[in-house]
């Protein structure tokens, strides 16, 4: 149960720190003309800075809600727990960082202007602006949190054992 436990706290806590970390500077370098101002590419379909109440609420609930992202993430890979732990930290980052990139951004089922269903179906001013640059942050994400994930996941072994 204890392996478990340590899944659950290491996935929760590096998702959760490597979203918030990548998505400020993503905001700084790319997303910030997208999310400020009452005519942002955002403003249709998103809680942002134009309407406080709404982005303050938002606000509220984005550390709970990234800490439950992270803590079903740990969930659904529980059942191959000890299969990761066979193979090297190299072939489990890239695992875990190729699972975070697909499943969580680019072949996510909920249409973002950065994946494929946002491609497929939301209006092409959103998508033709915000595809390309939210790639750089879903991948910085995804290798950090992996990285974090395959390297804290399991206890490293005392020396002298195998």
């Amino acid at each position: 149960m204890g392996k478990y436990i340590r899944l659950a706290i290491v996935f929760v806590l590096s998702h959760t720190f490597s979203y918030l970390i990548v998505g400020a500077i993503a905001f700084q370098l790319f997303y910030k003309p997208f999310w400020e101002g009452p005519s942002s590419l955002y403003a249709p379909f998103m809680r942002t800075m134009s309407e406080p109440a709404l982005w303050e609420q938002a606000m509220m609930w984005q550390i709970p809600g990234q800490l439950l992202r992270g803590l079903l993430m740990a969930l659904a890979i529980s059942p191959v727990l000890s299969k990761l732990a066979e193979i090297s930290f190299a072939r489990r980052y890239v695992f875990i960082a190729g699972l975070f990139f697909v499943f969580a951004h680019l072949a996510a089922s909920a249409p973002s202007p950065g994946n494929i269903e946002g491609a497929l179906y939301m209006r092409p001013e959103f998508v033709v602006q915000g595809f390309w640059l939210s790639q750089p942050e879903m991948i910085a994400h995804s290798l950090l949190a992996g990285f974090l994930i395959a390297r804290f996941m399991f206890k490293p072994a005392k020396r002298g054992q195998n």
